[in-house]
């Protein structure tokens, strides 16, 4: 009997320490809620293939918020880039809680990269630049900076986060890659997917929008 009541106490105290190991897990933070896109003008600086991008003075920024399950942007929103100049983009992403999660992202860059979709590559040259938690560059399009080579009439611009199965980054070069419309050949599925007018003019006053 003794025996017995042994046993009985002791399950109490195993389900506590197999709670104990085994936490509730925290909701994923990749599902996004809400996202701003910010474009704010820096100074890019050819040397060889690429450039190099400082910040300056009082900047030119433009931005849309994009808002609901369905991230749609506000009615008539558009976004027109001067040619000529260079601009740092910054994706903000939220959850369902209103907390920032887009360095989730970054910080997975094993499984994420971002395709940008219906702009003429020849109007624009594309870098990524962001940067994990711990310091190390990735190449995810969380950040990074678009160059606008020559005008065009309005595009509707496709930005794609993927959320890529285990191996596939590996595929992608991430020099021209960016703007592959077959995309769905790296598989997986995708995280974001939002679209809005743009327009690359040679000044403000050539804006048709």
């Amino acid at each position: 009997m003794k025996k017995i009541y042994l046993v009985l106490l002791a399950i109490p105290l195993l389900f506590q320490a197999c709670t104990k190991d085994d936490p509730t897990p925290e909701i994923d933070q990749e599902e996004v809620r809400g996202l701003t896109i910010t474009f704010t003008e820096v100074e890019g600086e050819i040397h060889g293939d690429h450039y190099d991008y400082h910040d300056i003075d009082n900047p030119e920024t433009e931005s849309i918020e994009f808002t609901g399950t369905d991230l749609i942007p506000p009615v008539g929103a558009h976004v027109h880039l001067e040619v000529g100049k260079s601009y740092r983009f910054n994706i903000k992403m939220l959850d369902a809680h209103g907390r920032e999660t887009q360095q989730t992202f970054v910080d997975r860059d094993d499984i994420h990269y971002a395709f940008i979709l219906g702009v003429p590559t020849e109007s624009l040259y594309v870098e990524y630049a962001d940067t994990k938690t711990d310091g190390t560059e990735a190449n995810v399009g969380v950040q990074g900076y678009f160059t606008v080579l020559k005008p065009t009439s309005t595009f509707e611009m496709n930005y794609v986060m993927r959320h890529l199965n285990a191996g596939v980054k590996a595929n992608i070069n991430t020099s021209t890659d960016w703007s592959a419309t077959d995309y769905r050949k790296f598989t997986g599925a995708n995280d974001v997917d939002i679209k809005f007018d743009m327009h690359f003019v040679e000044d403000h006053n050539d804006d048709d929008h």
